[in-house]
């Protein structure tokens, strides 16, 4: 059974549009940009996706997600991040578990209350982790040392 082609125009069928996508480099695929998966590119396979009970819920989540994140910080939006990545940073070069910064950040808060900075972080331990997989991807400079 010969497969069906990606065709743009289901870009603009009410159905399709808004999650569906082509697949870069593979003209047999689409990719739901809802559920984040490899979807074959036959019409009745992209039929009942669209209805598909996980696609749905995503889709629902989706629009509530906004409602759900927190409102932005003032002004210090800069410093309050320099201050998570510093943490973090000196944590490992200190060699301290990373599950420390949970209660770190707790005791910061509580020793510096005029603190603006302190007051706004938002540090624990999948934050941190995070953090650190970027700061080992930092490109470094010809005598060795990293960008700070």
């Amino acid at each position: 059974m010969p497969k069906r082609k990606f065709r743009e125009q289901w870009l603009q069928e009410e159905n399709f549009r808004g999650w569906l996508r082509k697949v870069d480099g593979d003209d047999y695929s689409a990719f739901c940009n809802v559920c984040k998966s490899t979807l074959v590119t036959e019409v009745s396979t992209l039929k009942r996706h669209s209805s598909s009970r996980r696609h749905t819920e995503g889709l629902a989540r989706q629009t509530a997600a906004p409602a759900a994140q927190p409102p932005p910080r003032d002004g210090d939006d800069d410093s309050v991040t320099r201050a998570e990545i510093k943490l973090t940073a000196f944590l490992a070069e200190h060699n301290v578990s990373i599950n420390t910064v949970d209660h770190l950040t707790s005791l910061l808060k509580d020793i510096f209350p005029d603190s603006n900075i302190a007051s706004e972080l938002s540090l624990k331990r999948t934050k941190a982790t995070r953090i650190l997989g970027n700061i080992g991807k930092l490109p470094k400079l010809e005598n060795g040392t990293r960008l700070k």
